[in-house]
């Protein structure tokens, strides 16, 4: 009998979206009459924050003292942002070699997208806008020039992490070659750690936790579903380079993972550790997750964005099946969910919800940016079909219900200038200073982890989210 997987491969059942098209007269009022086509909705005010002032000045402000507290050197690049104790408010740094440095340096990237290209949606209250987009431009930069050394590491899948969201952006808007040249080198890194023994890209070369330690990479080859966000870097470059085998690379990883770390039912585990001699599965487990058996969401995100962005470079209707039934299977978890804001994912779909008056469940607001990013690019395939419809509907949702429930209450905005040099340089806060943009993000909560923090802000949750409404720009959805 055909598992649920290989039966998705011939066809493909996407429950219809709803929308509310209220019945609208010709010129423009609710009545009878009705035009051929609902006025749609004004996204950009319904989700006006995604574009508002603060989240400019948020990730202005954290750039500029951060770099100003560094010494004008950086080591060490905003990870979380915890929501209570002595350090509430602020960012916490990882080294710069940690895997997540790339989104900061992104986001700033991403505000210069806008203001070069969307100024519309780019809100300042500076008269000089070119000279402001100068300075963003110089910081992002700025935060930039560390990951350029980082380009040759080859002790890291991260590298599409690490180096897209600024380096591409870097040549894609200003025509650096320096940063296309890193990225055709970051490409090259990632693809010296695939084995063709295990048809797989080496993920992690050692995961220890409580519960297990590999460390032996000549005994185990660990993989994670993260990695499907990694191989659009080998496309990339691929296609830059016509390098056949970086295309290769990344579309049989992407079977491997669709054969191995997906599951039947279309939820997925997070890491699958294989014996690199034969290729063969040893262990499906999780290191981030609620227990080796249940779907972690920020896991299940990944996929969905990962599969969509294989299926864009490869045209294969496996990988677009794929990312269909992965993203239902993220939206039926969700709403089958009876805690409030429910399209805010809990961090894990199978860990027990809180029963106590008042209390709210754990969530993860990266697993749901990450996952509108991806149901985005599902509804841009599928344009003219319910699924893409049902896609979008459910990716304004997540973020609707996720500025509503997590979008932190202190709000930043620039201070007007002393005199007529309009410096841009002074921010102010409202209420208890908040340095990220979204609340509610869980990094880890898993019982065996040697490292829990959750309940935090997170740069890769801000990051997506800024990205989020690149793509409702870049789209002409708003």
């Amino acid at each position: 009998m055909a598992s649920r997987k290989e039966a998705v491969a011939s066809t493909v059942e996407v429950t219809s979206g709803v929308f509310n098209e209220e019945k609208i007269t010709l010129n423009g009022a609710v009545g009878n009459k009705t035009s051929k086509k609902p006025i749609p909705a004004r996204l950009d005010v319904e989700l006006e924050e995604l574009f508002a002032e603060n989240v400019v000045a948020k990730i202005w402000n954290v750039a500029v003292n951060l770099f100003k507290k560094q010494n004008n050197v950086l080591t060490h690049y905003p990870e979380t942002v915890p929501q209570t104790g002595p350090h509430a408010g602020q960012h916490e740094l990882r080294e710069a070699e940690f895997w997540t440095c790339g989104f900061f340096p992104g986001s700033l990237y991403a505000l210069l997208e806008r203001s070069m290209k969307y100024p519309q949606y780019f809100k300042i209250p500076f008269s000089n806008r070119l000279q402001f987009s100068k300075e963003l431009l110089e910081l992002a930069r700025t935060w930039a020039e560390p990951l350029h050394a980082m380009a040759t590491r080859t002790d890291t899948h991260d590298m599409g992490f690490i180096i897209q969201p600024a380096l591409r952006m870097d040549w894609e808007l200003t025509g650096n070659v320096k940063s296309l040249e890193s990225v055709l080198v970051a490409a090259r890194s990632l693809a010296s750690r695939y084995d063709e023994r295990v048809n797989a890209i080496r993920s992690w070369d050692q995961a220890i936790n409580k519960r297990y330690s590999y460390t032996d990479k000549d005994v185990d080859f660990l993989v994670i579903i993260d990695s499907m966000c990694n191989l659009d870097l080998l496309y990339y470059a691929g296609y830059h380079t016509s390098d056949q085998k970086l295309i290769d690379i990344a579309t049989t990883h992407a079977h491997t993972v669709l054969k191995t770390v997906v599951r039947d039912d279309f939820s997925t585990f997070h890491l699958v550790n294989f014996d690199p001699k034969t290729g063969e599965v040893k262990n499906k487990l999780t290191n981030q997750g609620y227990r080796d058996w249940s779907t972690w969401s920020r896991g299940q995100a990944w996929a969905i964005l990962g599969f969509a962005q294989t299926f864009i470079w490869t045209k294969d209707p496996v990988f677009l099946q794929a990312s269909i039934s992965l993203a239902n299977y993220f939206l039926s978890r969700m709403d089958s969910s009876t805690h409030s804001y429910p399209y805010v994912p809990l961090w894990d779909f199978d860990t027990p919800v809180p029963l106590a008056k008042g209390e709210l469940p754990l969530r993860d607001t990266s697993a749901g940016m990450i996952a509108a990013n991806g149901l985005l690019l599902l509804h841009q395939t599928l344009q003219g079909e319910e699924a893409g419809a049902r896609f979008f509907s459910a990716a304004i949702r997540i973020a609707r219900e996720t500025v509503e429930l997590s979008l932190s209450k202190s709000k930043a905005s620039f201070q007007p200038p002393i005199d007529d040099s309009e410096n841009v340089g002074v921010v102010g806060m409202s209420g208890e200073p908040f340095e990220a943009i979204l609340r509610n993000a869980t990094a880890n909560r898993n019982d065996d982890s040697l490292r829990q923090y959750w309940d935090h802000g997170l740069v890769y949750a801000d990051y997506y989210f800024l990205e989020f409404g690149n793509k409702l720009i870049r789209m002409g959805l708003i």
